[in-house]
């Protein structure tokens, strides 16, 4: 049994700005996402304090307190809610540290940091900086911070980071009515070097390769991102496979093989266009003289060609276990 008394549904009142100095109350205010009457939302109200504090951390001023007080009216069943900011000083950033790669080479870290040496310590983009560091899927653990010089108004930017996993091999072997026997093997590599002899790792690249092979299919590929193909934001991807298929029907065998180029390009910071171009041969074969007659004008080798153009839209805040945003195409 768990008891519940239910308190008062309180909305919002007044809403009041101290402490600030250096900007307008009034341009502080209108980042408070409640307004007067609202239901008095504590999530929102610590939002707002977040969104306060960000309107400072995005011009430089680092560790700006904002603490919200609230004073009730039961009577009237109202709250009032007083922001109080204790301001932050102006911070320029001196350099960036990258600690605790010990695989990903370091200019693979520092392309997807979007703050450079010498501008104002924007608090939302180092944090949008943790953020695309922790998509990539290479690290454990990423944490940044500012360190002090001895210049009072220039820190050092430092990215902490644990090297996590970035690869797996995974096979399997099973059984089903349509393939029969089926095994498979497949190895990733999510940080994966070309050019890295002997390891292959750290160049921040992802391969997969993939084999699949029945008693009544056989399946190969490979793909390969280049996600900073000629160190520009482009991506660049490359697919080759070949699928030999023999129960898709008692009248013919089909064999697939072929293979495509993509390019992407980043479209603001979460949309991105992508051309693609495939090229596919497709044999029809083993057709028995007995066969249908579209399937005996279609027996021998055909050719597909295509080009595909697509618009994605992601605002997911992680690529792997997401708690908010979209991802559309």
């Amino acid at each position: 049994d768990i008891k519940v008394e239910e308190g008062i549904l309180y909305r919002v009142g007044d809403i009041v700005v101290e402490g600030a100095t250096l900007f307008d109350p009034s341009v502080l205010k209108a980042r408070v996402t409640l307004k007067p009457d609202d239901i008095a939302s504590l999530a929102q109200i610590e939002n707002s304090a977040q969104a306060i504090r960000d309107y400072y951390g995005d011009r430089g001023y680092i560790r700006t307190e904002v603490r919200y007080f609230l004073d009730r009216d039961p009577a009237a069943q109202t709250v009032r809610i007083t922001f109080r900011i204790r301001e932050g000083k102006l911070a320029f950033i001196r350099k960036i540290e990258i600690r605790g790669n010990s695989i990903t080479k370091d200019k693979v870290i520092r392309r997807e940091i979007i703050v450079n040496p010498g501008e104002v310590y924007s608090e939302p983009k180092v944090r949008t900086s943790e953020r695309r560091l922790r998509n990539l899927g290479y690290f454990e653990y990423v944490m940044a911070s500012p360190e002090n010089t001895p210049e009072p108004d220039k820190f050092d930017l430092v990215f902490d980071v644990e090297q996590g996993k970035t690869g797996q091999f995974m096979t399997g072997i099973g059984f089903s009515s349509v393939d029969a026997l089926l095994g498979f093997v497949e190895l990733q590599m999510g940080d994966f070097d070309l050019f890295g002899w002997p390891y292959f790792r750290g160049g921040g690249q992802k391969l997969n390769l993939r084999a699949q092979v029945g008693t009544r299919r056989s399946d190969y590929t490979i793909s390969f991102v280049e996600p900073w193909f000629l160190d520009r934001r482009l991506s660049l991807g490359v697919d080759l496979f070949r699928q030999e298929a023999r129960n898709y029907s008692a009248y013919y065998d089909q064999d697939n093989m072929g293979g495509a180029v993509s390019l992407t390009w980043p479209l603001g910071v979460y949309d991105r266009l992508t051309l693609r171009y495939g090229l596919e041969e497709i044999d029809i074969f083993n057709v028995p003289t007995n066969a249908p007659a579209h399937i005996l004008e279609d027996e021998g080798v055909h050719t597909k060609s295509e080009l595909t153009l697509q618009v994605t839209h992601d605002s997911r805040d992680n690529a792997f276990v997401p708690t908010r945003g979209n991802r559309s195409s």
